[in-house]
């Protein structure tokens, strides 16, 4: 499979806003959070599950392929992904084609925003993402997530990148920048954004290489021309599953776009052993699908009927608990092969969500425009992300830039077996297990369509 994603945000001068405090409890709520402390620190050199049923109910069947014996999974200390849901549930509901975006991509990007941020301004975006209020805690949380992703491994490729690029003219605070180092892994180049043809050319470059060739035309002069500062945070990764599909066994089947239409697909096929539940209250089968190393998995929600995945996409907040009864099962497992590229742009949405102060001209972003007047503050002009994505016999690979752009307000045995048949628009999502980050979140609804686009 390949996936790409890139997420862009434009920033342009405001005025400082000050917003009352955020009740922690309401935070709490929204992102679900808990109090950091010495046990929970803990979790970052452990690995983590989503789920304790992943567990075999005889320990000594325990699969070593799966989880190391010692290092078996158990329930999440903390459920901080709401975000995550939340914004794939908006995005889905624009349309019924097929996306993908990356929950993970923008929310790191937009974490950074928010340590240039004061004010009112902060508070949105803490709020909207369930920071808690205690920052220290949220960078601890999101050094644990990038330490995590840049783990390296031969059986699996995972490249995280980010940087923040800075016009020569600018001067962001040393705080900020020893920030952005210290617990986001991200470094500040300078550039010469009056030079739009050389910056693009240079930025272009490094989404390039950090991303495998898979996004070559992030940005274009025109893009930049204004800029004054530009994050951008990219991830590849490259999986093989860990029970791949026999291509001599993949042929063409049909796939149900709607309940009147369908067309013709390649389908592959395994029967093997994979964590697997009914849902009853989704109406839906629920698989998961591991990569060699089994850090990470794709999880497919094939609904049964064929108009039942708008029930699992309404339900997506709640989709976590019903992942309590995957238990491993032999299941016989028809999918298809499927690519495609999305653009999605996420500005309104944003807004929708309750960040509406950073796209005001009253918006606050000292830590990266040192000073308080209208020509050193910056507001959101524009977020965007691209994506793309490839499923195939053996693999996976997934591939994500995120760019925040701020420029000025002028710029087999015998075992019985269960089927599941994805011959009908489904949902799925590419998880890191040690974290439980979505890395990207998609949608199939047509096989056959290689582009698509959501603006709003």
């Amino acid at each position: 499979m390949i996936s790409r994603i890139c997420f862009v945000l434009f920033l342009a001068p405001c005025v400082l806003g000050n917003g009352d405090p955020i009740d922690p409890e309401t935070l709490h709520n929204v992102f679900g959070y808990p109090q950091y402390n010495t046990a929970a620190s803990n979790v970052a050199t452990t690995t983590l599950s989503q789920v304790l049923p992943v567990q075999p109910v005889n320990s000594t069947l325990t699969d070593p392929d799966y989880w190391d014996v010692d290092e078996l999974p158990s329930a999440a200390v903390a459920d901080y992904d709401k975000f995550d849901w939340v914004l794939t549930k908006r995005v889905a509901s624009n349309s019924n084609v097929n996306f993908l975006i990356s929950p993970l991509g923008l929310k790191l990007a937009l974490a950074i925003l928010a340590e240039a941020a004061t004010g009112l301004t902060r508070s949105e975006l803490s709020s909207v993402l369930g920071f808690e209020v205690d920052r220290h805690a949220v960078r601890r949380k999101f050094s644990t997530i990038v330490e995590s992703l840049q783990k390296k491994s031969p059986q699996y490729i995972l490249n995280l990148g980010s940087r923040i690029y800075v016009e020569d003219s600018a001067q962001p605070r040393q705080r900020f920048a020893a920030i952005a180092q210290q617990f986001y892994q991200t470094e500040l180049t300078s550039i010469n954004f009056h030079n739009p043809q050389a910056a693009a050319a240079s930025i272009n470059a490094w989404v390039s290489n950090t991303t495998q060739g898979k996004i070559n035309n992030l940005v274009d002069p025109d893009d930049i021309s204004n800029m004054v500062v530009m994050i951008l945070n990219t991830i590849y990764f490259k999986g093989t599953w860990r029970h791949q599909f026999d291509p001599n066994s993949t042929k063409e089947g049909v796939f149900y776009t709607t309940p009147n239409q369908r067309k013709p697909v390649q389908f592959m096929r395994v029967k093997d052993k994979f964590y697997y539940a009914e849902s009853t209250k989704f109406d839906a089968k629920i698989l998961r699908m591991s990569y060699i190393g089994n850090k990470y998995a794709m999880y497919v929600i094939v609904p049964n009927s064929l108009t039942g995945l708008n029930m699992v996409m309404e339900g997506l907040s709640t989709l976590r608990p019903e992942m309590d009864s995957l238990h491993e099962r032999l299941v016989d497992v028809t999918m298809p092969k499927y690519k495609f590229d999305y653009s999605s742009e996420l500005d309104a949405v944003l807004r929708e969500l309750g960040v509406r102060q950073a796209f005001e001209d009253t918006a606050s972003f000292p830590g990266i425009a040192r000073g308080q007047t209208l020509a050193q503050r910056l507001r959101v002009s524009r977020v965007l992300q691209r994506s793309g994505i490839d499923v195939n016999e053996l693999g996976s690979v997934a591939y994500t830039a995120t760019e925040i752009a701020l420029a000025n307000k002028f710029g087999e045995d015998n075992e019985s077996s269960v089927e599941v048949i994805a011959n009908k628009p489904f949902f799925f999502f590419i998880q890191d297990e040690a974290t439980r980050q979505l890395l990207f979140t998609g949608r199939v609804s047509d096989p056959s369509i290689v582009d698509g686009a959501f603006k709003h």
